[in-house]
């Protein structure tokens, strides 16, 4: 959906003043399509001095008191998130005309789809998700040791692994050893197989794989990733905690952290995940989600960008329980989370936004529903009504 330039502003300082009328959640659902697919930033230049930290206060004590006399145990809060994703994207296109953004700066959706030249060399020197923490990634060898990946080259016989950025790359040569890397908490990277698959990898993901692929191409998953797998004509699976996903080339996300549900979802092409001796098949769109100590996993049709977002460093979440969203953030910031009022753990939430460099600007968003107050203290932040 198109807005033209006088409504697009209009909605804007109706979000920050609180005038949205009955057809609150038409007008935010057209921002949040400006927001989502890039037109935002070049409705948004007469805002170049605008204040996104009044504009955050303003906005809070307008909505506060109307969200608290409302149902807390189960609302979904739809209607401040989008709001406050408009008022994050004025902070952030606001910080990125006045050239603030850090070197590795903070992706953005408005960003992405700018076409000016300068916008283009602007995405393409903040293309790297930022990192939430100081540790590097570890590869752990056949016999034991541990070499912890920074900057650089790093040569294992004739395999080098070399580390730029975000971006890890492997040249096996003919090295078939298993490897092991680990991305520790708060840190996310794309690696760049031997074979020219590329793999997206959340934050404490383990991966292991072979420095080198001879015939059929087998690794194995504990974590999130996502593949985006090459056509060379042999098979290639991957083996998660209960089951194992086999293609031949396609793009899909295997999310599979100890003690949660196991899911795996397609973007494109095609895979076969075999459980028990059950082999479900899946088609673009689809995904199959098993849960914990379950024997058959279930197929649903399910909105692919919900569960992929987060390699374009998005955080996205649809009607999800606070304590789920927050079990994510944990793990991209690398902090701690503690429960003042327990019920909090099941409030629904719906809401989509960048990775920001600091976990502050992200609880912004959460405060900003009216719902929930919190507190950071070093690595951990408390939760509270």
């Amino acid at each position: 959906m198109t807005t033209d330039q006088d409504k697009f502003e209009k909605i804007i300082d109706d979000i920050v003043a609180d005038r949205l009328d009955e057809h609150a959640d038409e007008h935010l659902q057209s921002v949040a399509e400006e927001y989502r697919h890039g037109d935002a930033a070049s409705h948004l230049k007469r805002y170049d001095h605008y204040d996104a930290d009044q504009a955050y206060d303003t906005f809070m004590n307008n909505v506060k008191t109307k969200q608290r006399a409302r149902n807390r145990r189960t609302m979904i809060v739809r209607y401040s998130l989008l709001a406050a994703a408009v008022v994050a994207a004025l902070f952030v296109f606001v910080h990125i005309t006045r050239h603030d953004v850090e070197e590795q700066g903070v992706i953005t959706a408005h960003e992405v789809g700018q076409t000016t030249d300068s916008s283009e060399k602007l995405v393409a020197q903040q293309k790297a998700i930022p990192f939430y923490s100081s540790a590097q990634p570890r590869l752990e060898l056949p016999n034991g040791d541990v070499i912890v990946l920074s900057e650089g080259g790093t040569t294992l016989g004739d395999a080098s692994i070399t580390t730029k950025g975000n971006t890890i790359s492997v040249d096996g040569a003919h090295h078939e050893e298993l490897v092991k890397l680990t991305i520790p908490r708060g840190r996310q990277y794309d690696l760049i197989l031997s074979d020219g698959t590329h793999v997206w990898l959340n934050a404490e993901t383990t991966l292991s794989f072979p420095l080198s692929f001879h015939g059929d191409r087998q690794v194995a998953v504990s974590g999130q990733a996502f593949f985006d797998v090459a056509h060379t004509g042999d098979a290639f699976s991957v083996q998660c905690s209960q089951g194992v996903v086999k293609v031949m080339g396609t793009t899909f996300d295997v999310r599979d952290y100890a003690g949660e549900t196991t899911s795996v979802t397609l973007v494109s092409g095609s895979v076969a995940y075999t459980t028990n001796n059950t082999t479900t098949e899946l088609h673009p769109g689809e995904q199959v989600v098993q849960e914990q100590g379950a024997q058959t996993p279930v197929v649903q049709q399910v909105d692919t960008r919900r569960f992929t977002a987060w390699k374009d460093g998005i955080i996205y979440f649809q009607d999800e329980r606070l304590e789920d969203v927050m079990s994510d953030i944990e793990r991209m910031y690398d902090v701690h989370v503690v429960y003042i009022d327990n019920y909090l753990r099941d409030m629904l939430f719906t809401g989509e936004c960048s990775r920001f460099k600091n976990v502050d600007e992200f609880m912004k968003l959460i405060h900003l529903t009216g719902l929930v107050e919190y507190e950071i203290k070093g690595k951990t932040i408390i939760l509270s009504y």
